[in-house]
């Protein structure tokens, strides 16, 4: 697949088969973060497969409570009521990359965005479908959200920086959204 064929072609999918890519796929979509760049070098993006339903959910549930409160100018972490209750920013993804990056790195962010977006044009070349979901606030603050992250071997340095959701697009592959960016000025 050529690279114009992969920007062109591939869309944000919000609604997942419950039929995860096999391992051996996720490692094909993976290869391309030796090739990502990344400021100084520094390779310090982590990242981190998530298959487990359990904490795809309560991570998915907790970032959109975040966002939702964010939005409303609501800055302080929700709780764990709140986050049961909410809806899921992962929708039913049965598979989550989250890439974290360190808390004290200016260039964290732009990172693992970068990394994000090279694994979903990789996972387009490979039949997966995936959505970029961005991280405001670490929606892994929480006390349970720290356990979790602790569970995956991620130092408490860094936060996660953005997700990618991925899976098999369950209906109907979306169209390209009508769009414009503003026009280039040329100086």
């Amino acid at each position: 697949m050529e690279l114009m064929e992969a920007i062109r072609g591939r869309r944000s999918v919000r609604k997942f088969t419950d039929s995860p890519p096999s391992k051996e796929t996720i490692d094909k979509i993976l290869a391309v973060t030796d090739y990502s760049p990344n400021a100084g070098n520094r390779n310090s993006t982590k990242i981190v497969v998530i298959t487990d339903r359990t904490i795809i959910d309560y991570i998915g549930k907790a970032h959109m409570r975040i966002i939702q409160n964010f939005n409303k100018g609501i800055t302080a972490l929700p709780s764990e009521e709140d986050i049961a209750a909410s809806e899921n920013a992962f929708h039913n993804a049965p598979v989550v990359a989250a890439l974290f990056g360190p808390k004290n790195f200016y260039f964290s962010s732009p990172d693992a965005y970068i990394l994000a977006q090279n694994m979903t044009l990789a996972a387009y070349e490979q039949n997966v479908s995936t959505c970029i979901v961005g991280e405001v606030l670490n929606c892994l603050a929480t006390e349970k959200g720290k356990q979790y992250q602790d569970k995956m071997g991620i130092p408490e340095e860094f936060a996660p920086q953005v997700f990618v959701t991925m899976g098999y697009c369950d209906g109907e592959y979306p169209k390209h959204p009508k769009r414009h960016y503003a026009d280039v000025i040329y100086i």
